[in-house]
């Protein structure tokens, strides 16, 4: 698909008895696509599995916005990031250790909201990490994307996703008590979301579209019959070949590199200058 840019967060549920579990969820900027919904815990691992489905679905990269939270830097290197071997200068001393780098075609910001002690939210800051900030606006302007860094419409998401299931829910009493039926509400609702639920922003005059229609997946408003009986084809090629890309995306291109310590990636220049005479590694993406 093509996709200009995508959004990620994760949302906080909890099950009976005392349990836990993260809703990490990708939404497609322009067209408020549901590109995957994962479950687990909020950890870098998930972070990056959740990234290289979104990369094994999209024709080109994406720019990405996140929240704060550190490990989806950490994430991204380790999904798209190329590995870079500094030129070793000189004869004495060790070799410098090949690091993973954001390729030139990485953008990435963050939307930081810094809370007082009862979790009011009092300052919105945003930074770009990847990509520096003329270069991110100048890329949202061309993607038609708005020029403001911004997560609204995922906070609009998960504004719809709490009031439509109700373990989800900031205060209630009907938390789910299985795992398999409170992910089954959730998935029920994204396919609904995507394909029979039409949207105010999405209009084109009178005529309504939902997220399918914006991204080309489908030419008209799915009835609830239809969602119900219409049979879904996969095809197994296809699907194998996503399957082949997600592994190659998660294997590690530095094996001993510990998790969650990136760095910063070098001067454009610096690599260019370097590329010929740095040894061939594989790359990550």
């Amino acid at each position: 698909m093509d996709v200009p840019g995508v959004q990620l967060d994760e949302a906080h549920s909890k099950l009976r008895p005392k349990q836990v579990e993260w809703v990490h969820t990708a939404l497609a900027m322009g067209s408020w696509f549901l590109l995957w919904v994962d479950f687990g815990p909020r950890t870098q691992d998930m972070a990056a599995t959740l990234i290289a489905q979104v990369v094994a679905r999209t024709r080109q990269l994406p720019l990405f916005l996140t929240d704060g939270w550190k490990a989806d830097t950490a994430a991204l290197l380790q999904v798209v990031g190329v590995v870079y071997r500094r030129r070793r200068r000189g004869t004495v001393g060790r070799k410098p250790k090949p690091r993973r780098v954001a390729p030139k075609t990485l953008f990435y910001a963050q939307v930081v909201k810094v809370r007082n002690t009862a979790g009011q939210v009092v300052e919105v800051t945003r930074r770009v990490v990847f990509g520096g900030p003329r270069r991110f606006v100048k890329q949202l302007r061309l993607r038609q994307l708005g020029t403001t860094i911004q997560t609204a419409f995922m906070e609009r998401w998960y504004g719809t996703l709490r009031g439509l299931v109700a373990p989800l829910r900031r205060r209630t009493r009907c938390l789910s008590w299985s795992h398999r039926r409170h992910r089954g509400k959730i998935w029920l609702l994204v396919s609904l979301y995507n394909f029979v639920m039409p949207h105010k922003s999405l209009r084109q005059g009178r005529t309504p579209r939902t997220p399918a229609m914006a991204i080309g997946l489908t030419d008209h408003v799915w009835s609830y019959r239809e969602y119900v009986w219409l049979p879904v084809h996969t095809d197994p090629v296809l699907t194998k070949q996503r399957d082949e890309r997600i592994v190659r995306l998660l294997t590690p291109a530095l094996q001993d590199q510990p998790k969650g310590k990136t760095q910063a990636p070098p001067p454009v220049e610096a690599i260019e200058e370097h590329e010929k005479e740095a040894a061939p590694l594989s790359k990550a993406a």
